[in-house]
């Protein structure tokens, strides 16, 4: 019971502080920071403006479809695996989906996290970062940075190897098709997340 309450404080003030225009605050601030450190890898590095991770590609209309399309199939087998064993189990021994599972997003909470992280997100690692150090280091740091490479059984190095899988998605999605088709797979896959992971029923399930 005691454990119990403890679970629901914690969530109520998770609930409290990450809500809103905070949420939304947090969000653009992250994304201006992607943006500033895009910038400046383009202008000292490549000398050329940032604008320069958006001339490659399909048209924007098939880059879209082509990132919705990846984004959903992408969403769906992340789905179906960690649902079952051995990472459904495992899932709340990772900081950022713990937290997650924590909060109850409305439908403006999850479009506006999903865009900004989705572009800004891009933007960075598969827009500045990828022409440096190739698809596979890149996915290596981005999703070491998310705090998903975790050792201590088979339900979490499944967990690592299927986030690095999906980075490296999309890291050939951008190479192949192009900045926007890898924003836009990121934020579907994102919001698809976010509406399956809502909350109080994610966090039970996952516990």
């Amino acid at each position: 019971m005691e454990h119990e309450l403890e679970k629901k404080d914690e969530k109520e003030i998770l609930q409290s502080e990450l809500s809103g225009t905070r949420l939304l605050l947090l969000s653009v601030i992250s994304a201006s920071l992607y943006l500033l450190l895009a910038i400046l890898i383009y202008y000292f590095i490549y000398e050329e403006s940032v604008t320069k991770a958006f001339d490659h590609g399909m048209s924007i209309n098939m880059q879209v479809l082509t990132g919705v399309i990846a984004g959903g199939l992408a969403a769906a087998g992340v789905g179906f695996v960690i649902v079952r064993e051995p990472v459904a189990g495992v899932l709340n021994d990772f900081y950022i989906v713990k937290a997650i599972s924590n909060i109850r997003f409305n439908n403006f909470d999850r479009l506006q996290l999903s865009f900004f992280a989705g572009a800004g997100e891009e933007l960075l690692f598969r827009g500045a970062i990828q022409p440096l150090l190739g698809i596979w280091i890149t996915s290596l740091v981005f999703v070491g940075l998310h705090g998903y490479f975790k050792f201590k059984s088979a339900g979490h190095i499944l967990f690592g190897v299927m986030m690095f899988a999906l980075s490296v998605m999309l890291g050939y999605l951008y190479r192949e098709a192009g900045l926007i088709a890898a924003m836009t797979a990121h934020a579907v896959y994102d919001v698809i997340m976010l509406k399956w992971m809502d909350g109080s029923e994610f966090a039970e399930s996952s516990s």
